[in-house]
Order: structure tokens, then sequence, then C-alpha cells
């Protein structure tokens, strides 16, 4: 949720809230206002009143506003004031009156002298106000509204650029993080302290970077001299043959070896995240190029390999990638089929699955993708080869399912997210 849908939202809570306690306060404060007043006209017109009496010494009644009627002296009263409700013949209904009753003695005679003066019905009088506030609020609400939209339009303008050039930097030089200076302490206060973490982790990348790179040629020379010195080796006619047999481990050794030390460097690449040219590539072509590739080993095996598509299963990524990924899943399932085994690939427009024959599932199928594990030590696994397809996979959030039905292992590789 963006700062400013949060902002607004908590205006609408609270406006609310102020709202409705502001609804009923002014209606109370409202209606005491005006029973003051309405008491105040009434005790000048029982006064009017009472000067006609005196002038005249009679008055005519208007029903039901102003009233007098001869009383007798027990009768005389302190005055009253109070709310009352009269029957009106025309509304034909209670209407709700203010009331004042006063007693007085005019040359020996006494009056009960009443004035009546309508009041306006609650339910009117919450209406108009209610209406009346709900009008000056929305019209304060949309105006802050608007203000608040605009204010932040310029306030966070240097903010949001900063933050696309945070989303598309890289520790890749020549990139360089240089944050614009926003005019707000916190904010410049924030680039600050990005703009120096970017520079320890730019340091610390480039010194990982070099070391991946420096360790994988040093441990390369060194197999590749070996493995060459076990090949000539080889040719020497006066080996014997148990000679010859621990030759051959030491040489089976050192390319296994070499293969893991490569694995690795893969992995740390990705994760240094040297792999970033991206392009539309086709799986069905580098499927088609792998089952090729691999050709001899599959007839050699007798293996039945088969690639249906219903669609052109299309993804951007980094073409090598690509390759890596079809490649070590391709290779994961030739080396767990027997001879004369089915491997069957799959291909629509957001997925493809391979399967390969197997007698059991997996028995840790959520440690499949681990480094190093794996479940059939006997075929020369390294167990590298998923947790390159695994790095590749979250790399481009690419879903991966694996299923053991039918006496068949079953990958699916979900593209959807893609």
């Amino acid at each position: 949720m963006k700062f400013l849908t949060r902002v607004n939202r908590s205006y609408i809570k609270y406006g609310l809230l102020v709202f409705l306690i502001a609804d009923f306060v002014i209606i109370a404060m409202s209606n005491f206002i005006i029973k003051e007043e309405i008491d105040q006209q009434l005790y000048l017109e029982s006064k009017g009143i009472t000067e006609t009496v005196k002038k005249h010494g009679d008055f005519r009644n208007i029903y039901p506003t102003d009233m007098v009627s001869s009383i007798g002296y027990l009768d005389v009263k302190k005055d009253i004031l109070k709310d009352t409700l009269l029957y009106d013949v025309n509304e034909d209904e209670m209407l709700p009156y203010r009331e004042l009753t006063t007693y007085k003695s005019i040359e020996g005679e006494h009056y009960k002298i009443t004035t009546r003066q309508m009041l306006m019905e609650f339910d009117d009088l919450f209406l108009l106000y209610t209406t009346l506030i709900s009008l000056v609020l929305l019209l304060i609400f949309v105006g802050l509204l608007l203000f608040t939209r605009r204010l932040n339009i310029s306030l966070w303008k240097t903010f949001n650029t900063n933050i696309e050039k945070i989303k598309t930097y890289s520790f890749t030089p020549p990139s360089k993080l240089d944050l614009a200076e926003t005019g707000i302490n916190e904010f410049d206060e924030l680039n600050e302290v990005l703009s120096m973490m970017s520079g320890r982790l730019e340091k610390d990348y480039t010194a990982t970077k070099e070391f991946s790179a420096n360790a994988a040629h040093e441990l390369q020379t060194p197999l590749a001299i070996i493995r060459n010195k076990c090949e000539n080796l080889f040719s020497d006619s006066d080996l014997n043959k148990k000679t010859i047999e621990t030759i051959r481990e030491i040489y089976l050794s050192a390319d296994k070896l070499s293969g893991i030390t490569k694995a690795l460097l893969i992995l740390a690449k990705i994760d240094n995240g040297q792999f970033n040219e991206k392009e539309m590539v086709s799986l069905n072509e580098i499927f088609k190029y792998w089952m090729n590739s691999f050709q001899d080993v599959i007839q050699d095996r007798k293996l039945d390999v088969s690639i249906s598509a219903v669609d052109n299963c299309q993804i951007l990524i980094d073409k090598r990638l690509a390759n890596l990924l079809i490649q070590n899943i391709f290779v994961n399932s030739i080396k767990h089929s027997r001879n004369g085994d089915q491997i069957s690939i799959f291909l629509a427009k957001d997925y493809f699955t391979i399967a390969n024959m197997g007698e059991v599932a997996i028995l840790q199928p959520g440690m499949i993708f681990n480094r190093f594990y794996t479940e059939s030590p006997n075929i020369g696994s390294t167990g590298i080869g998923l947790a390159i397809v695994k790095k590749i996979a979250d790399h481009y959030k690419i879903e991966i399912e694996y299923t053991f039905k039918d006496f068949k292992h079953l990958f699916t590789f979900n593209l959807k997210n893609c």
C-alpha cells in the first residue's frame, strides 16, 4: 500500500469518528442556545402581556401561544419553564413547544399567564445539522485530500526517482549508486546510509567475485595437470593392471573434482548476478539441441527419449542459464534412468515437464535440490546439478514441483510467474 493511500485511509477513518462526535456536540449546543434564546423571548412576551392586562384590564387569548386566565390567590405559584407537547389539529400530531407559565397579581386580581413557542422537532434538527456538517466536512476533506496529494507529489518526486535508481542499481561496474538530494533531512540521511552501504557491498562483491575466479583458476590448473599426467601414464606399457586401475581412479576423481569446481563457480556467478543478459528463449529448441548432443549416450543406453509440445514454451532469460537449466535436468534424468527406460518431455506455453522411470519415490524430496545431496551414490552423481537447476529457477521465479506416480519421477517447471 502506498504511503499516500495509507494517509488518506486514516483521514477517512478518523474523519468519520470526528464527524459523529462533532455532529452530536453541535446538535446539543445548538439546541441549548436556541432554548436560551426562546426562553428570553417568552419572558419578554409574558412581560408584554402583563403590561397589556394592566393597561386594559383584559387580554384576548391567542391559542396556543399566548394565554391569560384569572386564578385564585391559592393558585399562585412560582414561574414554570418547560418543554411540552400539544396536539395540532391541522398537522394531526403532537408538536413540541417551549412553555413559560408566570403568575401575576394586578390591582388585586391574580392571573396565570402562559406563553409558548414552537420548537423544531429533534429529527428535523438532526437532519438539518447532519446535512450541514456533512457538507462542511466533505468540503474540508476534499480540499485536504487535493492539497495532500499535490504536496506529496512534490515532496516524493525526488524520493521516487531515487527508488527507481535503486531498483536498477547493479554491483557490476561501471554502475554507481548516485542518489539525488531531496531537501528533506530524513530522506537525505537515508540516501547517505544507502550510498555507504552500497559502497561496502560493491567492495565485498568485487572481492567475492575475484576470489571465486581465482579459486576456480587455481584449482582447475593442478587438476588439469593431474589428468594430463594420468593420460600420459595410460600410454606406458610397463604398468601392471593394478597400477593402471589406481591411475584410472585418480583420473576419475580429478575429473569429478573438476566438475564440482566448475559447478560451484557457476553457482557463485549466479549468486553474484553475473548472468544479466535477457532475451526470449525457446525451450523447445534447447531441449532438441541437448537431445541431439546426448544422442550417443541415449543410443548407447538404449533410452527412449520423446519430446512433445502443444505450444512454443518461451521465457525471458539469459540464454546461457537456460542451457544450463535444461542440460542439468536432462542429465539428471539420463543418470537416474536404467538402460532401455523412457524419458518423456512435454512443453506447453507456460510450463514444461520431464519424467524418467524409477522403482521408488525419492525418500526426501524436499532435499533433492540441496547441494551435494544424492540418494544414488553409485551412479556418480555429485549432487550439484539439481542445485544449479533450483538456483536458476529461483533467480527467474520458476516454480518446480516434484511428484512420483506410476513409477515415474516427474519434474514440473511452472513459468507463470516469470
